[in-house]
């Protein structure tokens, strides 16, 4: 069943199968849900994202169980506090309803994860038994993880990535029954996790956040250039060590390491175009000669550039 008070007022259903709906958020660029309804109180949802805009979180009731997988992207959350967190890739997340964030967004832009959705307040008495007799204790999950102060949050292990990878494979394939077992097997491993196996999850300050995007956004129009770190997070009021943290939070990568394959998927786009010299895509990347690009550029797509532009015409 499609609740619109869950994506806010530009979603609609676009495509409405006999297993699932597809919601499109009517976002600028890509936002779609597909969502399998699987018991009373319990919906499984894949996410594929592409997109720069902000969603605000919509209500939801007050006692929630969410866990979300993140296959490709980040998923970048805003808190009620004014403090920001990020579901990185490979990563997996528990969260009750008093951490659900107020709004959130894709730091990378594309998005693809998948998210369990539990409503301990709609669960029927038949849904109740079945968890009993496996046994999958919702209670426990959120007393073990201590949901009520965070987010939990891991790296996925080999036994639930084959899970969540699994359930990826399924989607649009497998019939409902085949998601109601693939929900159980979830919970139960859920059931399973103690505080111990989780990582060492990170808040940080919204205004700490913004300096960072706003370093990150010179840096990437000023690509011709070698603006100095230190200088800019001095401007911005930010500590270059601190700087360093948010930034592998935010791209998943450090600051230089970012830069490169940035500059490098740039000069492939250009490549292809086929307009501009090898010599001239350097130049404008901020390479001092064209040997020293073409040897950025094998370091990322493992061949030379003049390589990579014959091999794709």
């Amino acid at each position: 069943m499609f609740k619109q008070e869950w994506y806010g007022a530009q979603a609609k259903v676009v495509e409405q199968k006999e297993n699932y709906n597809i919601v499109d958020y009517g976002c600028e660029g890509k936002g779609t849900v597909t969502n399998y309804n699987l018991f009373a109180g319990i919906q499984i949802s894949f996410l594929e994202f592409n997109t720069t805009e902000v969603f605000e979180s919509q209500k939801f009731n007050s006692d929630i169980i969410a866990i979300s997988h993140c296959r490709f992207g980040r998923y970048e959350c805003e808190f009620a506090n004014h403090t920001m967190a990020y579901l990185p890739e490979g990563y997996f997340s528990v969260n009750g309803t008093k951490y659900l964030p107020i709004s959130f967004s894709f730091s990378l832009q594309k998005y693809s994860g998948v998210s369990l959705v539990i409503d301990k307040q709609a669960l029927d008495p038949g849904m109740h038994w079945m968890m009993g007799m496996v046994p999958i204790h919702l209670e426990k999950i959120g007393t073990t993880l201590d949901l009520e102060k965070g987010w939990y949050v891991s790296n996925t292990p080999s036994k639930l990535q084959q899970l969540f990878s699994e359930l990826y494979d399924a989607n649009g394939i497998e019939q409902i029954g085949y998601f109601k077992i693939k929900a159980i097997e979830l919970l139960y491993h859920m059931d399973q996790l103690t505080l111990n196996n989780g990582c060492d999850f990170k808040y940080f300050d919204k205004g700490q956040i913004q300096a960072t995007k706003r370093i990150h956004d010179y840096l990437v129009s000023h690509l011709d250039e070698r603006p100095s770190l230190n200088k800019l997070t001095k401007e911005e009021h930010i500590n270059l060590s601190l700087f360093h943290s948010i930034f592998a939070q935010i791209y998943g990568d450090t600051p230089y390491a970012y830069l490169k394959k940035y500059k490098m998927n740039l000069a492939a786009q250009y490549l292809l175009e086929g307009k501009r010299k090898i010599g001239e895509i350097a130049a404008e990347l901020g390479y001092s000669n064209a040997s020293k690009f073409a040897k950025a550029f094998q370091s990322v797509y493992d061949e030379l550039p003049k390589d990579y532009r014959k091999k794709q015409k």
